[in-house]
């Protein structure tokens, strides 16, 4: 009986063995990636933060530039302090408001140093309409900024109407100056034309030429206040030429003039001695009356010398195509 149990026992060991070396392996799998989602919504609201902190920070650049730190710092300081009060955390609406608060600083300040130019100018009378706008909309802004309360939306507006206008009165007066410049100019290069000055002075006329015609350029690209003043140079240049020009003239001429003198009267004395002791054979150092004693030389054209320039310039900017609202809903002339 024994042995019949061992025999049992033995079978069943070796069954169990078997049974464990035939259960099959377990499936290995790959580990599973990450999810990138919050870490990609994470470095996108990181973006557009940076993107609204560089364009705030461009428009305060632009008002530092205009002078915000001399002329308006008080109101550049306000602005600044809103800036940091964010703490770095700057939604789209914060950014809009910062933004203009900065540019309305930028067009104050402009309108003020356009204003101040007017004045000291005296150009308000080129265009009256605009230069009394002007100055009220500057007003209403600047009782806007000595106010205590919350800026009103209206000061944005006419911030930028107040520069507008100045900076209408501004073109027509230069616009009008340099017309009138320009006229002078081209006289003076005429005055310079009608003593060769080209001829006489090549580098230095072509440089004041050269003057007027950038001055046409700028005018055309309504700079006229830049074209003023290359019509000016180029003016002032052109009639240095005819007075210094005109004066070695002069000397040249008074020169020639004494030399005919003296041959004129050479001439009467050679008359009188040949008629004394008249000269029959050749004589060293006197010439034959036909010899020829220069090679002859092909002079540059004066009128070749001469800038080509017109004497009127094209105006596609007239002063009675500027008009303001008022005017064109009030039928009134300026």
């Amino acid at each position: 009986m024994k042995k019949v149990i061992l025999s049992l026992l033995s079978i069943f060991t070796v069954l169990f063995f078997i049974s464990c070396g035939s259960k099959p392996a377990p499936e290995e799998t790959e580990p599973e990636a990450p999810v990138l989602e919050d870490v990609a919504e994470d470095s996108e609201a990181v973006d557009d933060i940076t993107s609204l902190q560089e364009k705030i920070e461009n428009a305060r650049k632009e008002a530092i530039a205009a002078g915000a730190e001399e002329k308006a710092p008080k109101q550049l300081q306000d602005v600044d302090n809103l800036y940091a009060s964010l703490n770095g955390s700057v939604s789209e609406e914060d950014a809009e408001t910062i933004i203009a608060r900065y540019n309305l600083l930028t067009d104050y300040i402009k309108a003020k140093d356009a204003k101040d130019e007017i004045d000291e100018n005296g150009f308000a009378s080129y265009a009256q309409n605009n230069y009394d706008k002007g100055v009220e909309s500057l007003a209403f802004v600047e009782e806007s900024f000595a106010s205590s309360s919350e800026l009103n939306s209206d000061v944005f507006d006419k911030a930028k109407d107040s520069y507008s206008n100045f900076n209408t009165v501004l073109t027509i007066a230069y616009k009008k100056l340099a017309k009138e410049e320009r006229s002078a100019a081209y006289e003076a290069k005429k005055t310079a034309d009608s003593v060769k000055a080209g001829v006489a002075q090549k580098e230095r006329y072509n440089a004041a030429a050269e003057d007027f015609k950038t001055g046409d350029s700028l005018y055309s690209m309504q700079s006229p206040k830049k074209a003023l003043e290359k019509y000016r140079t180029s003016k002032n240049e052109f009639n240095a030429l005819y007075e210094e020009v005109s004066v070695k003239r002069a000397a040249a001429q008074a020169a020639i003039d004494e030399a005919k003198r003296r041959v004129a009267e050479s001439a009467e004395y050679a008359e009188v001695a040949d008629e004394k002791a008249p000269i029959t054979e050749p004589v060293e150092g006197i010439e034959e009356e036909d010899a020829v004693l220069l090679e002859a030389d092909d002079y540059e054209n004066p009128e070749e010398a001469e800038a080509d320039i017109s004497e009127t310039i094209e105006d596609e900017f007239e002063e009675d195509e500027i008009v303001d609202e008022e005017i064109a809903e009030d039928g009134e002339e300026e």
